[in-house]
């Protein structure tokens, strides 16, 4: 064998051409000297000249998996003598061409064979004849032709790759040989297509069989046959699928968003289907937000996101409409009553949510029903019946749902343009509030006074605080509601104290919402220090209800207060569900005891003995006491026998504006006498 190998190296040195000699594995054994001179003159890594060095390495690592194939097909006698041509990069970026042949060698007669592997320069414009092959295997896409028989008579490399198979095994072989899951798909009509029409056809589409999104071209061949053109966008195909899940579906629950449900809707419409609109809202999520943070109204909306799928089907398409609303459109069948659709609907929000912290909470919703064509004749219209149908659903005691019915209207009508007057400047829009004083009724002093928001709408005149603090609460406007308020009092109180020496306490009242909202409080605090209030003449009152329920961030609210001096009442207090609890959890100064209790005086002795013990409760916890909606005279004496003294209501004084307010008890130091 090194006979013969001294044959083969004595004859390199004398070819022009740059040579090198490999064997079976790869591994240099000798280069002649013009291709150590070009190397050597071009900075080239030694690894690609040096004898030892190991070429399949080399085209491994430049990503010349398929030459390296070749290569070894040459030496094992598989192919014959192999041509190619590629750039070759040299110092400075220069490219130079390279036309490579490789040929295979013996070793040794019968044993080891290797290769020789000519390196010819070449210039892009000479002679040299590019091949069709040469283009063809060097392109990014896949290339295939296929006979009348539709059989494959060629494909380059990059097919190979996406079909995943060898040509050598294809070649002669028939399409729904080799993939006969294609008959009768996309693909297969397609190409059918084709060769029927002779015109040339595009598309894309998924073969399940190699998992893989192909955009495939089609020419029909003059000839006979088919050329077709391959190329992998699966990756696309992932992008777009992303924009349209981004632009037609809800992020956080999945289900369709707005868009996407009035295309079915509209796609209803023009079946001339008949169809029933359900517009679910979830009430108070902006209370459920502020009390118990974001999240948990996160996992409100997609726990019923998931309940309300169920009832998804061929006629039933349920979607998110916006924040705290869901919609489904439903076709109704003859055997099937609206109204029980919407019971099963309302019954998914009979059990309570489990947060994140394993505390329960109970959510109700609120359903406005809308039907086509009978409620409206076109899909906005439609749309906003269902709304309006949904909101007097809320005022509705003892059900959840409504149908919609032309006189709603105008109470919607109504309600829209609240929302509306709750925005921009509020003072220009009619808003004030009023001052009712609180009475010492031993001494007929005045100890204190309770801030009353009012409104004076420019078209509907004076609206009830329930009304518009409802649709504040709802809108999400009543931070920026009782911010405005803030700043108003305080100015008054500053003024006050600069000229009347003002030094009682002024009590606010508060929604749940806002005590468990860290930014309103920030800003509270802020309209404090800029008015320079001095915490002792501020009061915050919490209204007792159910929906207030205890919450790290409200209790942490409240503590902060307390540390600064500020007073915290519990307003209407014995009304609610949540009295012991409020006690027990939060950091109280003072109740007040709900009217209801005051007006029985007298009337009834099981609401007087509760009364009574709910004075010795107060004192037992050091808490101060206020009576509120005093107004007979018997009243105030039954309260004072019984050590409650403070009073609120219009015994004493109904809320008076600023003014009034001032005139009397600020400018005349006004008393009551003892005996009234």
């Amino acid at each position: 064998m090194e006979d013969d190998k001294g044959q083969i190296l004595a004859k390199m040195n004398k070819i022009e051409e740059f040579l090198i000699a490999i064997d079976e594995n790869g591994t240099i054994f000798k280069v002649n000297q013009v291709w150590i001179d070009f190397c050597v003159a071009n900075d080239i890594e030694e690894s690609l000249w040096k004898p030892g060095a190991n070429y399949y390495d080399q085209l491994i690592a430049c990503g010349k998996e398929s030459e390296l194939q070749i290569i070894k097909q040459v030496i094992s006698q598989e192919v014959g003598e192999y041509t190619e041509m590629y750039p070759f990069l040299l110092k400075d970026n220069i490219v130079q061409w390279l036309e490579v042949k490789v040929r295979a060698v013996a070793l040794a007669p019968g044993h080891k064979r290797g290769a020789l592997l000519y390196h010819k320069p070449i210039g892009l414009h000479s002679n040299q004849l590019i091949t069709a092959e040469i283009v063809l295997e060097s392109m990014s896409e896949g290339f295939v032709l296929l006979n009348e028989q539709r059989k494959f008579t060629y494909l380059n490399e990059m097919a190979e790759k996406l079909l995943q198979c060898k040509r050598k095994n294809v070649v002669g072989r028939g399409v729904l040989e080799l993939f006969p899951e294609v008959l009768d798909s996309p693909f297969h009509h397609h190409y059918e297509q084709g060769i029927r029409k002779k015109g040339v056809l595009e598309f894309i589409d998924y073969f399940h069989t190699l998992d893989t999104w192909f955009q495939i071209k089609v020419y029909p061949l003059k000839k006979g046959g088919l050329a077709i053109y391959l190329q992998d966008v699966s990756e696309r195909k992932k992008i777009e699928e992303k924009l349209v899940e981004a632009a037609y579906y809800d992020y956080l629950t999945g289900l369709p968003n707005r868009r996407l449900l009035f295309q079915t809707a509209r796609s209803l419409i023009e079946k001339g289907k008949n169809f029933s609109v359900f517009h679910l809202n979830i009430d108070n999520l902006y209370f459920v937000n502020a009390v118990h943070h974001y999240k948990a109204g996160e996992i409100i909306m997609k726990k019923f996101a998931e309940e309300l799928k169920e009832f998804s089907s061929e006629t039933c398409h349920v979607g998110q409409l916006d924040g705290n609303e869901f919609i489904v459109l439903r076709e109704v069948s003859k055997q099937e009553h609206v109204g029980d659709v919407a019971k099963r609907m309302e019954d998914i929000f009979l059990q309570p949510v489990v947060l994140e912290n394993s505390q329960k909470i109970h959510v109700s919703a609120s359903i406005g029903i809308a039907c086509f064509p009978f409620d409206a004749q076109t899909l906005d219209e439609l749309f906003s019946c269902a709304e309006i149908a949904m909101y007097e659903a809320k005022n509705v005691s003892d059900s959840f749902h409504s149908f919609f019915h032309p006189m709603m209207r105008a109470s919607y009508n109504r309600k829209l343009a609240i929302e509306e007057g709750l925005t921009g400047d509020l003072k220009a829009n009619g808003f004030y509030y009023t001052l009712q004083p609180q009475i010492d009724g031993n001494s007929g002093e005045l100890i204190g006074a309770e801030v009353l928001s009012r409104w004076v709408h420019p078209e509907f005149g004076e609206i009830s605080p329930l009304e518009f603090i409802q649709a504040a609460e709802e809108s999400g406007h009543i931070a920026s509601l009782t911010s405005h308020l803030c700043a108003e009092v305080f100015a008054q109180i500053k003024e006050w104290e600069e000229k009347f020496g003002w030094n009682l306490r002024t009590a606010i009242n508060m929604t749940p919402s806002l005590l468990g909202n860290p930014v309103f409080f920030d800003d509270f605090f802020r309209l404090m220090e800029q008015f320079k209030i001095h915490p002792k003449l501020i009061e915050i009152e919490i209204t007792e209800q159910a929906e207030l329920s205890y919450s790290p961030q409200t209790l942490k609210n409240l503590l902060l207060c307390k540390s600064k001096g500020i007073s915290i009442a519990i307003d209407d207090f014995g009304t609610g569900f949540s009295m012991i609890s409020y006690l027990t959890h939060f950091p109280i100064n003072k109740i007040k005891i709900d009217k209801s209790f005051v007006e029985k005086i007298g009337q009834d002795r099981k609401s007087e003995a509760v009364l009574k013990s709910l004075i010795h409760l107060a004192k037992s916890i050091e808490c101060d006491l206020v009576a509120e909606g005093v107004e007979q005279i018997e009243e105030a004496e039954f309260l004072l026998a019984n050590d409650c003294s403070i009073f609120q209501g219009y015994l004493y004084d109904k809320p008076l504006t600023v003014i009034d307010f001032e005139a009397k008890y600020l400018q005349t130091r006004f008393e009551f006498t003892a005996d009234l």
